[in-house]
């Protein structure tokens, strides 16, 4: 299945929130960045219809503006359970980050989700990979040759096992895990640019001996 991939970059700490399109199909990956630039993208991309809202991680600038986005759309929320909470605790400390009031998800509006599994939304089939290190509910996104990796793994770099809610000693076999994928992904991480998993695990010093 053919998918395209358009990017728009915000927020206080240029968070990359990402349109993933499946013909006029489309869904929303880490609403960080302010959504009158989400909303633009889609109407750019001639998307008709949006069918979700995933994040990867719970931290505050991958999903401050998740419910709103989502309300705006009459969607869920995307989420590993184990996310939720940091994503309830960060609320207040975002606030200061971006300069107005943080508004928590509303239960009904979160989609918890378990473990590794396939995820068919309309016409979008995707397959997610949890990938616990850089937070203990990170999650990895594939789509057809797209890998969405949050702040799990970066162009030549991983993300950091030292903040609150971190799970450094699971880092490791969830990066094997991205290693072992068969195959070659471009890779589309939370911040900087986009990459792909041959180079990595050839350059990453952080990846390259776990294949």
């Amino acid at each position: 299945m053919h998918y395209e991939w358009l990017r728009v970059v915000g927020g206080p700490l240029e968070t990359n929130t990402y349109l993933l399109k499946h013909g006029s199909t489309g869904l929303i990956v880490d609403p960080g960045v302010e959504p009158e630039l989400i909303y633009h993208l889609v109407e750019r991309a001639g998307v008709e219809k949006v069918v979700a809202v995933l994040v990867t991680h719970g931290h505050f600038d991958h999903v401050f503006y998740a419910g709103e986005v989502a309300g705006y759309y009459g969607v869920k929320v995307f989420v590993h359970a184990e996310d939720i909470g940091l994503i309830e605790r960060s609320c207040e400390f975002a606030e200061v980050f971006y300069g107005e009031p943080c508004r928590p998800l509303s239960p009904g509006s979160v989609e918890p989700l378990y473990g590794d599994l396939e995820l068919v939304l309309g016409e979008v089939v995707l397959k997610l990979l949890h990938t616990p290190g850089h937070t203990r509910g990170s999650m990895c996104i594939i789509a057809g040759g797209l890998l969405f990796t949050g702040d799990t793994l970066f162009k030549g770099t991983i993300g950091r096992t030292d903040l609150p809610g971190s799970a450094p000693q699971l880092m490791e076999s969830s990066l094997r895990k991205i290693a072992s994928l068969p195959g070659d992904y471009l890779v589309l991480p939370g911040h900087g640019e986009f990459t792909w998993l041959s180079i990595e695990k050839k350059s990453n010093p952080y990846l390259k001996n776990l294949a």
